[in-house]
């Protein structure tokens, strides 16, 4: 036997013993990657259930706040007649009246009412969220939230923010599998958004030496014109 012929026969062990073991994950990024290229992101992320809002005038004048430390300031209106302005810090978000006075949360009535006039839902239950959950729908979101859904479909689902009264996003069944591709294909199957997990780099040099030693067997056996 010569040495050409061991080292290919070699190399071709080493090959199919490493894409056994990155098959699965190989399978895994392909498939979730046929997902994220063929669904339109904005449809996952649900812009399609917000309603844009209606124009208004801003009277600034109206505003008595006291000097106040913020990195920026934003004008909004939380219910029909009412004005509000988040003070942005790099601690957080305060929301404050026109008169200066911090806001209280909004009611599950009040929000039930403002989700059904920023969103194409008709809301009709409520959950109070106030705490994060790791790998939650609402990650990343500000705390606290309204949960609106609708009881007839419970596959949609809107987070508003209580204090802003701002829809901050909507839930559905497209954004819940591409969340759920992420985690696999990310490897990161608990939060769901760390990049960089020792699992996706032990793979990832798996899958480079399948390709690396798939290219060497190519060229071993071109060279020797075939498998022997």
């Amino acid at each position: 036997m010569n040495s050409p012929l061991l080292k290919q026969r070699r190399v071709r062990r080493w090959h199919r013993a490493i894409a056994l073991i990155t098959s699965v994950q190989l399978l895994l990024w392909t498939a979730s990657g046929v997902y994220f290229a063929f669904i339109d992101i904005d449809y996952v992320r649900g812009h399609q259930f917000k309603t844009a809002p209606e124009p208004m005038e801003f009277a600034t004048s109206s505003f008595l706040l006291n000097p106040v430390q913020a990195t920026h300031v934003t004008l909004l209106q939380r219910r029909p007649t009412e004005l509000i302005v988040g003070l942005h810090t790099t601690h957080g978000t305060e929301w404050r009246d026109s008169a200066g006075e911090l806001l209280q949360p909004l009611t599950r009535e009040e929000a039930l009412v403002l989700g059904a006039a920023r969103t194409v839902m008709a809301p009709d239950s409520a959950e109070w969220v106030a705490q994060n959950v790791v790998g939650s729908e609402y990650r990343g979101a500000p705390l606290p939230l309204w949960k609106l859904w609708e009881s007839g479909d419970t596959s949609r689902v809107a987070y508003l923010d209580a204090m802003s009264g701002e829809v901050v996003s909507v839930r559905h069944n497209a954004w819940r599998w591409w969340d759920f591709l992420w985690s696999l294909h990310i490897m990161s199957y608990t939060d769901r958004d760390t990049i960089g997990t020792w699992l996706l780099k032990f793979f990832s040099v798996l899958a480079l030496m399948t390709a690396v030693l798939g290219l060497w067997l190519f060229a071993l056996t071109t060279r020797k014109g075939g498998y022997q």
